[in-house]
């Protein structure tokens, strides 16, 4: 399963980089930045992490669909990581804990090179989401305490230093905190695929909720932009058709959701849950059932309906 999630992630990426956005990039220009990354996954020298960084600044932060590509390409890497991967070119080859917090390092240099060097703080915006895939898999790891404090030290530098809010942190810490107690992996053992896939789900629901910098790819043509990016530009009662030309991203506030915000989209994933999952919480409280027309129906026991 993993695998191959990592071969489109790679896939899509790649076709990312060939697109002229601003510019295209040949094939040996791909296969030099996969060749840097893997230098820096294997051997996390200064010098490794400063010429993959290079590489994605003068190449990727330019374009918000790149980096998007890059974020997912880095957390299928991260997770492809596993204890059961025999294939090991040399005995001084990392273990999967080392290799999954060298990815979290090479993504601190780069924020601390945008916010304190080039002061470009839209950098921190286009990594946010994928902090929680990649703290998650950094951190799932039972009864490996120094690890676990290693990836506790790094988001204590990333809040002395200011790139995201204390809010975020601390959803950040607790996502740590949640992945760690699920253990994907135990020391000296490996998991298997379905304790994979309950690891991805149990982490998906605990995982915190939070708003990303912009809602679709501003590179993407209107029409197949997400439908939320119509909403704006719709006036109640109006025949008057919405001009193309006005339909961009959204753009919000990057950071922890809103708590209304949140109550809001858990109700809705509970009910299409209670529609199309097939399993209702234990925890339900009333009995439900849908009619023919969608619309829900709470039974009450003591009138039948």
């Amino acid at each position: 399963m993993a695998s191959h999630q990592l071969a489109i992630a790679k896939a899509s990426f790649s076709a990312g980089l060939l697109r002229p956005d601003p510019t295209s990039l040949s094939r040996d220009d791909i296969a030099h930045f996969h060749t840097l990354l893997n230098e820096t996954i294997v051997q996390c020298t200064p010098r490794n992490v400063q010429k993959c960084k290079q590489w994605i600044l003068e190449n990727i932060a330019q374009s918000t669909a790149r980096f998007t590509a890059l974020g997912k390409y880095l957390t299928a890497l991260a997770t492809s990581f596993t204890g059961s991967d025999g294939q090991t070119t040399s005995k001084r080859d990392p273990s999967v804990k080392r290799k999954r917090i060298h990815i979290l390092y090479l993504v601190n240099d780069i924020l601390y090179h945008s916010k304190y060097r080039i002061k470009d703080a839209s950098i921190c915006g286009k990594v946010q989401p994928i902090l929680v895939g990649l703290f998650g898999s950094a951190a799932s790891f039972k009864r490996c305490p120094k690890h676990q404090q290693k990836v506790l030290n790094l988001l204590d530098i990333w809040d002395a230093k200011g790139y995201y809010s204390k809010d975020y942190i601390d959803k950040l810490r607790e996502a740590v905190k949640n992945a760690a107690e699920a253990g994907e992996h135990a020391e000296g053992s490996s998991a298997s695929v379905e304790r994979e896939q309950g690891l991805a789900t149990k982490t998906a629901k605990s995982a915190p909720y939070v708003m990303p910098a912009v809602h679709g790819d501003p590179s993407t043509p209107w029409f197949d932009l997400p439908a939320g990016n119509l909403m704006p530009h719709i006036v109640p009662n109006s025949t008057r058709p919405i001009n193309p030309d006005m339909i961009k991203p959204l753009q919000f506030v990057a950071g922890p959701a809103d708590e209304n915000l949140v109550v809001a989209v858990k109700a809705l994933l509970e009910d299409v849950q209670t529609i199309f999952g097939g399993q209702i919480d234990q925890e339900e409280k009333v009995s439900l059932d849908i009619d023919e027309l969608g619309q829900p129906i709470i039974l009450d026991h003591s009138v039948r309906r």
